[in-house]
């Protein structure tokens, strides 16, 4: 068997998938290709050993949901051996989309564990990117 600690992309190499592809990690989801996408949608990332990251911008949008709710897009970073805690909050209406540039980008040494967290009323449907620039430490 093939052991993961992190997952930051898995898909389908010559098919697209019919039913949901669960990835687990010590037994607890990790990660999943749902069905008819042939690819994971995560917003996560992991600085590897040897390089240190600069996040230098976020993206998010929603779909537009019955009474236009409010979605809040949270990035969340662990640093190697601590605990995830909030670096930034942005929040949109059901519909809209946002983009923050950081005018000095936010540093994150190896190991770094970055994730981009969305609460929102289950019929909203979110997604999120950011963009890291890896240099050699």
């Amino acid at each position: 068997p093939v052991v993961f600690s992190r997952i930051n992309r898995a898909y389908m190499l010559n098919t697209v998938n019919g039913d949901d592809v669960d990835i687990t990690i010590g037994g607890a989801l990790a990660a999943r290709i749902k069905a008819g996408l042939a690819q994971t949608e995560l917003a996560l990332y992991t600085i590897p050993a040897g390089k240190q990251g600069f996040l230098t911008n976020i993206h998010g949008s929603t779909t537009k949901a019955t009474g236009n709710p409010a979605c809040q897009f949270r990035i969340k970073v662990r640093e190697f051996g601590g605990v995830f805690r909030i670096k930034g909050q942005f929040g949109t209406a059901g519909g809209q989309s946002f983009m923050h540039e950081y005018p000095v980008p936010l540093y994150l040494p190896e190991k770094t564990d970055i994730r981009i967290d969305v609460i929102a009323d289950a019929a909203t449907k979110a997604g999120a990117i950011f963009d890291i620039i890896l240099v050699d430490n």
